[in-house]
C-alpha cells in the first residue's frame, strides 16, 4: 500500500464529518472529538493543531489540555508536553492521565522525586497498576537522584501511556465540561506512524482549519 493510499484509509468518514461540523461552528467543543479521531488514525500533528485552536477558545477545558499534552509526548515535543501536563495537574491535582504521562517524562529526564509523586497519585487510585508499579520499582533502584532513563519502547511504552482500565481513572480523567472519549487515550501509541499530509482530503481539511482561524481572528 502506497503512502497516499494509507493516508486515504486513515481519513475516516468520521474525520470528514467532524471537520465539516467544526468548520460550520468554530466555537463548538467538537474539536476534541476530531482530535481523538486524528489520534486514532496516527495523525498526531493534525490532532495537535486542532487541540491548540480549540484551547484558544476553551483554555480551561481540562480534558483537551491533557489530550494535547499526550499528543505532544507522541510527537517527542517533551518540553511542551511537560508544560501542558503540569498545568493540567495544577488545575486538577488528581488527574490520573496527566500523572501517568508525567511519570514517564520525569523518568526520562532523571527527575526521580516528581516521577515518584506522579506514580503515587496513580497508585492511590489503582494500587495494582502493573505498569506504574514497574516504573516505580525502576526509580527505587536508581542511586541518589537517579540517572536519565531511556523511554520504554514497544508494548511497554504503549501500555504505560494508555489509561488504566480501572473505572476510577476514567472518572478522574473527566473535567465535568464534557464527555471525554476513552477511546482517545487508547490511541496514544508511540509506535504509530506519523504521516505527512499529501492527499486531497487532507488539503480540504487544512482549508477548513484555515477558515476556522480566520473566523476567530475576525
Amino acid at each position: 500500500m502506497t503512502e497516499a493510499s494509507r493516508m486515504e484509509s486513515a481519513l475516516s468518514p468520521e474525520i470528514d464529518r467532524l471537520a465539516k461540523k467544526l468548520a460550520k461552528d468554530p466555537q463548538s467543543k467538537v474539536f476534541l472529538q476530531l482530535a481523538e479521531e486524528y489520534v486514532k488514525a496516527g495523525l498526531f500533528q493534525e490532532a495537535a493543531a486542532v487541540l491548540e485552536e480549540g484551547l484558544k477558545t476553551y483554555p480551561t477545558f481540562l480534558t483537551a489540555r491533557v489530550a494535547l499534552g499526550r499528543v505532544y509526548y507522541q510527537l517527542a515535543l517533551v518540553p511542551k508536553a511537560k508544560a501542558m501536563l503540569e498545568e493540567a495537574v495544577k488545575m486538577s491535582p488528581d488527574n490520573l492521565l496527566a500523572h501517568r504521562t508525567l511519570a514517564q517524562l520525569y523518568v526520562h529526564e532523571g527527575a526521580s522525586e516528581p516521577a515518584l509523586r506522579s506514580c503515587s497519585v496513580v497508585l492511590s487510585a489503582n494500587p495494582k497498576d502493573e505498569e506504574i508499579l514497574a516504573l516505580k520499582a525502576t526509580i527505587d533502584q536508581q542511586p541518589g537522584s537517579g540517572s536519565p532513563s531511556a523511554p520504554q519502547t514497544g508494548q511497554g511504552a504503549s501500555q504505560a501511556t494508555n489509561p488504566s482500565s480501572d473505572p476510577r481513572e476514567e472518572t478522574a480523567a473527566r473535567d465535568g465540561e464534557g464527555r471525554a472519549s476513552a477511546a482517545a487515550a487508547a490511541s496514544f501509541d508511540a509506535s504509530s506512524p506519523q504521516l505527512s499530509p499529501s492527499s486531497e482530503k487532507i488539503e480540504r481539511l487544512t482549508t477548513w482549519l484555515g477558515k476556522i482561524r480566520q473566523r476567530r481572528i475576525s
